[in-house]
Parts: C-alpha cells; sequence; structure tokens
C-alpha cells in the first residue's frame, strides 16, 4: 500500500517532535569551526550586544598587611549592538513522490515518510551549514558578507578599526633561511598577537593560520622548512594520523584550508594567510538568536536549526514542505587580532 499525505497529520511531524529529531543528530564540525572553535552562545533577543575587550596586565606591588590595596585597571569595553540574521529555506515534497514508494516489510507508513522528509531536512540542513561557513570565514576576515554581496556586519567599521596591511613573509626568497623565516613570523606575528591580546601566558592560547593553495605549497616546499614539514608528514602517518593538512613551525599552527571546490566561493586567497589566536575568551562566539516567528517559542533561548513542516491546506492537498529556520551570528570580538601573512 503506497504512503498517503494522510500520514503527515501525525505526531511524529509536529514541530515539537522535529525539534527533538534534530536535537539527537550528530553534529559534524566544519573546518572553521574546528580550527577556530567558536563558542555557543543561546540568545533571547534579536539583538545581541558585542562588547570589545582590551585587556591589561600589570604586576602588583607588595604592601604592608593592614595597608590600603591597590586597584585594577578597567579593561576598555567597546559595545555595539548587532542585529542576528535569519537564515531560512524550504523543499517541497509532492504527493506524486510519494505515489510509489512502500513501506518496507518492518516499516509503518510513518517511518517511510518521516525517511522522505529526513532526505528533504538534509539537503537544507547542508546548505544551512555551507552557509555557516560562509559567515565564519567572514568573521575571521572581519566582514560578514551576504550571498548578494552586501554587508552584514562589518567588525571593522562597528569597533571603529583600521585593518592592518599585509605582511609579506617572502616565501618566494629561496635563500632565506629557517632561522630568517622564524624570527620573521615571531616578530611580525606571533609576538604582536600574544601581547596585544593579553592572553599570551594563557596555556589555552594558539596563533594558528588558515592557508590559501598557493600560500600552503610555497611554505611547506620552501627549502629552508621542507623537510621540517615531511618529517611531521611522517610521524603523523606512522601515527595513523590524518594531519598532512596540519603544519607546526615557528610558534604557528598552519591549516590548508579547503573551501569550496570551486576555490572562490568560500576560500581564503590561494597567496595569503590569515593569522588569528585562538584562547582568547570570547573572542570567538556562535551566537543563535531564538525563532521569534512562532508564538510558541518566542523569546527562547536559541537553537542551531528550528525544523517546521508546512502543509497543502488546499482540498487538493498536493504536498508538504519541510522548512529550516536558523538565526546565526558568528562573532569575531577582536579583529584586531586577525593579521594577513602573503608570499
Amino acid at each position: 500500500m503506497a504512503i498517503s499525505m494522510a500520514v503527515f497529520g501525525g505526531d511524529a511531524f509536529t514541530q515539537a517532535s522535529m525539534i527533538r529529531g534534530l536535537d539527537r543528530r550528530p553534529y559534524v564540525p566544519n573546518q572553521l569551526d574546528s580550527v577556530i572553535g567558536f563558542e555557543p552562545v543561546r540568545a533571547t533577543t534579536d539583538t545581541v550586544y558585542i562588547i570589545g575587550h582590551k585587556r591589561y596586565m600589570s604586576l602588583i606591588r607588595t604592601t604592608l598587611r593592614g595597608a590600603p590595596i591597590e586597584m585594577a585597571q578597567p579593561d576598555d569595553k567597546d559595545a555595539r549592538p548587532l542585529r542576528i540574521p535569519r537564515l531560512a529555506k524550504g523543499d517541497k515534497l509532492y504527493a506524486h513522490e510519494l505515489a510509489n514508494i512502500n513501506p518496507l516489510e518492518d516499516e509503518t507508513e510513518t517511518d517511510r515518510a518521516a525517511a522522505e522528509v529526513a532526505k528533504k531536512q538534509d539537503k537544507l540542513i547542508g546548505d544551512t551549514e555551507a552557509t555557516f561557513e560562509f559567515q565564519r570565514l567572514g568573521a575571521l576576515n572581519g566582514l560578514i558578507l551576504d550571498t548578494d554581496g552586501s554587508t552584514l556586519v562589518n567588525f571593522w567599521t562597528e569597533f571603529g578599526i583600521t585593518p592592518p596591511a599585509d605582511i609579506d613573509l617572502t616565501l618566494d626568497d629561496p635563500n632565506m633561511t629557517i632561522g630568517q623565516l622564524r624570527e620573521k613570523i615571531a616578530t611580525l606575528i606571533v609576538m604582536p598577537i600574544a601581547k596585544a591580546s593579553g592572553a599570551g601566558n594563557d596555556p589555552r592560547f594558539r596563533v594558528k593560520a588558515l592557508c590559501g593553495d598557493g600560500f600552503w605549497f610555497a611554505l611547506t616546499g620552501h627549502p629552508a622548512i621542507e623537510k621540517t614539514y615531511l618529517n611531521q608528514v611522517a610521524a603523523a602517518e606512522l601515527r595513523e594520523e590524518r594531519l598532512w593538512e596540519e603544519f607546526s613551525f615557528a610558534g604557528v599552527t598552519f591549516v590548508h584550508y579547503r573551501g569550496t571546490d570551486d576555490s572562490s566561493t568560500i576560500a581564503i586567497p590561494t597567496s595569503k594567510a590569515r593569522f588569528f589566536p585562538v584562547g582568547v575568551p570570547g573572542m570567538w562566539q556562535h551566537v543563535m538568536g531564538p525563532m521569534n516567528e512562532s508564538m510558541p517559542l518566542l523569546n527562547q533561548p536559541g537553537r542551531r536549526y528550528y525544523p517546521f513542516l508546512e502543509k497543502d491546506k488546499s482540498e487538493k492537498q498536493q504536498w508538504v514542505q519541510p522548512e529550516i529556520y536558523s538565526y546565526p551570528l558568528f562573532v569575531n570580538a577582536r579583529p584586531d587580532l586577525v593579521l594577513t601573512g602573503t608570499i
């Protein structure tokens, strides 16, 4: 017996059931989420205030017991209101697509219908995750764009910061020694980031670099460090680890960023690398906004996705439409700590 459209009126297709179903899905992080580590923040309002911190560290002078204590210097704080963007997409499942599908022996009509809806949802979630990656890269760059090229958030202008000039690492010079390259990376990139962040002594602090194709091959193929790179790759292969996409040198973990296959939609410019810190509290955040388009969900803490199932309310009942809504804001609260290196 073929599946009928009436099955979509069951409890399995209520909004609450679909949310629970998505909550049980295992999360597979994308590359930028893995490398940067955006902290999830569940917001309850459509607008959030992002605070850029400049922390100060100073030594404490000793004092006599009972003497007045020294007061800490307050951090510089600069709060900016940012409206959380909305992502929403649907995909119709028509009656004729179900007409020739029969449940398997151990399946009910509801099971099979749920499987067809899940296929549509998976595609919608894939598109949403690709958009997340696009916006994460925008946050890294300090400028999140919409798919039409318009600006969603410009962190440089929000915090009144001028983007720093690119740093030429002269990787096209075959005569540069390993010591010269190490000193250049340390003095021009690692030390300035550590000093400006105020978190350089934190054991969680690290500097990483996402590399475009040309930069990656110029770095790993440079005569000064090619042997060091190959030794790290060989050691990783012996441990059966897939670390060939990463390489540590001069206090930086270099990562070959893949992006999209067209090398343009989501990509690091081929001859460049973005250097940035991890382990700076509050710098990288994934704000998840609330679903304030639905009365039952008003002002509840945000979720990664919100699934819905719209139904054809006409007498024909020709389709159901799985939908995915999401309200993400990927935050870079310290764009001044992101530096760009070139070949």
